[in-house]
């Protein structure tokens, strides 16, 4: 077999490989970030999802497959940050609480992180941005 360089186990058909490839890891990039958030755990699913959650709640979704990030938020909330440019309306799932983010490249995970982190602060009642990186 010749060289074509993209072989995941992941892949699903003609146009995937790329995305999925390059995708992968910066949902796993995340999904770790997030993992280390007080009281949120990672539940990784068989298809390569994954559901952040806080405690019993959900903060949301990450694909791999699709590289995506799919939260919730009140509607209020998704308008804003669908008019401001934030985030998407959700592809998978129209509703007018589902927002995406794709996530492409390192900006893209800081933009995920962003959302997860209001998500993260709608949840736990609280105001100031969480970081798990320490105050320079």
């Amino acid at each position: 077999m010749g060289g074509r360089a993209t072989a995941t186990r992941e892949t699903r058909g003609e146009g995937y490989d790329r995305r999925v490839s390059r995708a992968a890891p910066l949902i796993d990039e995340i999904a770790n970030e997030l993992d280390t958030w007080p009281g949120v755990q990672i539940e990784r699913r068989s298809d390569g999802s994954a559901v952040a959650r806080y405690e019993d709640l959900e903060l949301g979704l990450l694909d791999r497959d699709r590289g995506v990030a799919e939260l919730r938020f009140s509607p209020a909330e998704y308008a804003e940050l669908v008019e401001s440019g934030a985030a998407e309306p959700s592809e998978s799932m129209p509703t007018p609480d589902l927002v995406s983010q794709r996530i492409e490249g390192p900006s893209d995970v800081t933009a995920a992180l962003e959302l997860f982190d209001r998500r993260y602060r709608d949840l736990r009642g609280d105001d100031a941005p969480y970081s798990s990186q320490d105050p320079a």
